[in-house]
């Protein structure tokens, strides 16, 4: 399944639901240097590695790269894309996905993706701004139970199109969002040097999961 509407028009996003937590097919099927990246972790780390690199090598394959390169961790496990691409990896209960692009286009891109439900008891409060938390608490007045997990995703995905472009550490408090209703949001960063005022961001609640990105052409 593809979805690009959440990135530019450039980027190709693909989608694989697992529910199977133990199911280690892609993750065989991935380079050995890839494998050794999580060779000691536990299976179900193995399984959600593999399944997200499956997607990101099925993004690159659609934006024309006919080799498979591996797509190893960086800093803070950050995804070392092939010369001339960006892009973004996500897995949770069931979905794992990722989006890719090329850097002519698209200087970075993050994604993440949550299961469409609240979060846990006192996590708002450390991850939102003032003005996060009134917004927040309007959308779930208007019937949004999942708004604090959209908020959460957003930071998120707004992290990991950070951290490529600086290599830098970004605070939950250093980037505040506002969120609209027509499935866009704007990531403005307060953390400076920054390589762009504010970062664009879009998101779905879709299946069962919201799903939010965030990117810089």
């Amino acid at each position: 399944m593809q979805d690009l509407s959440l990135f530019p028009e450039a980027a190709r996003v693909v989608y694989l639901r697992n529910d199977d937590a133990q199911d280690l097919t892609n993750y065989r099927d991935l380079l050995p240097s890839e494998r050794a990246q999580v060779s000691e972790a536990r299976d179900i780390r193995k399984g959600e590695f593999g399944d997200a690199r499956w997607c990101a090598h099925q993004a690159l394959k659609e934006l024309g790269l006919t080799t498979t390169e591996a797509i190893l961790r960086g800093e803070r496990g950050m995804p070392l894309w092939p010369k001339g691409f960006t892009g973004s990896l996500t897995h949770t209960d069931g979905l794992r996905a990722a989006v890719a692009a090329p850097t002519r286009t698209v200087r970075s891109m993050g994604l993440d993706a949550e299961p469409a439900k609240p979060l846990p008891d006192g996590v708002l409060r450390q991850i939102a701004r003032e003005n996060e938390l009134t917004m927040v608490y309007q959308m779930q007045q208007d019937g949004h139970e999942w708004a604090d997990r959209l908020l959460f995703c957003a930071k998120e995905a707004t992290y990991k199109c950070w951290f490529p472009l600086t290599r830098r550490w970004l605070g939950f408090d250093e980037a505040e969002i506002e969120i609209r209703t027509d499935g866009t949001f704007t990531s403005q960063l307060l953390a400076r040097p920054t390589p762009a005022p504010y970062f664009e961001g879009r998101w779905v609640v879709r299946g069962g999961y919201v799903i939010a990105s965030a990117f810089l052409e």
